[in-house]
């Protein structure tokens, strides 16, 4: 539940005005119980907000439901569905990871779109980020995940050498988008 709240957040930062129960990722001083952040999310969206069709889509990425309480039902996600303000795909997704977590989040990332990741792949990495920089073109390391969808994972340490900058890239559903950011944000 809290990475899905911190996904919203970093999503739509306007949501912290309308989102309860308070957590300490909101700025503001709380009013009321401040242990339930872990248990539920409470959205008070106004008429009209225009990401309202992929809040359904983003919290069933976390295995999630949404529930209205206008027409009092659960909204199913519709992943790839063409609604308003939903992409149907999405071509890149970029974030970063400690140099440490970078086998965890690709071994992850390839359970998502069904390829075997093995120790042939870890070998094809060894060595592979000396030399990156991720301020430069030609500085990405970049590999491929046969999977469905296929994607080309680039990646480069950041020219402080402290993480190592990940991009994803191939057509992707939001769902799976969300998953891969989600494991970017959390590794």
């Amino acid at each position: 539940m809290l990475a899905f709240r911190a996904e919203l957040l970093r999503r739509w930062p306007e949501l912290a005005s309308m989102i309860a129960p308070w957590h300490q990722d909101l700025d503001w001083r709380p009013y009321g119980r401040t242990d339930l952040a872990d248990r539920f999310v409470v959205l008070t969206l106004p008429f009209g907000w225009p990401a309202t069709a992929a809040l359904p889509v983003v919290a069933g990425a976390f295995g999630l439901d949404v529930y209205d309480p206008q027409p009092d039902s659960l909204v199913p996600p519709r992943p790839g569905a063409p609604d308003a303000g939903v992409p149907e795909r999405i071509t890149r997704v970029a974030g970063w990871v400690v140099e440490d977590h970078v086998v965890q989040a690709l071994r992850q990332i390839s359970a998502y779109i069904d390829y075997r990741y093995d120790e042939l792949d870890e070998a094809a990495l060894t060595g592979a980020l000396e030399g990156t920089n991720d301020e430069t073109a030609d500085g990405w390391f970049e590999y491929p995940l046969a999977g469905t969808p296929a994607l080309t994972i680039r990646l480069a340490r950041s020219a402080d050498g402290s993480v190592v900058m990940v991009q994803v890239d191939g057509a992707m559903d939001i769902v799976l988008a969300a998953r891969i950011d989600t494991v970017l944000d959390l590794l």
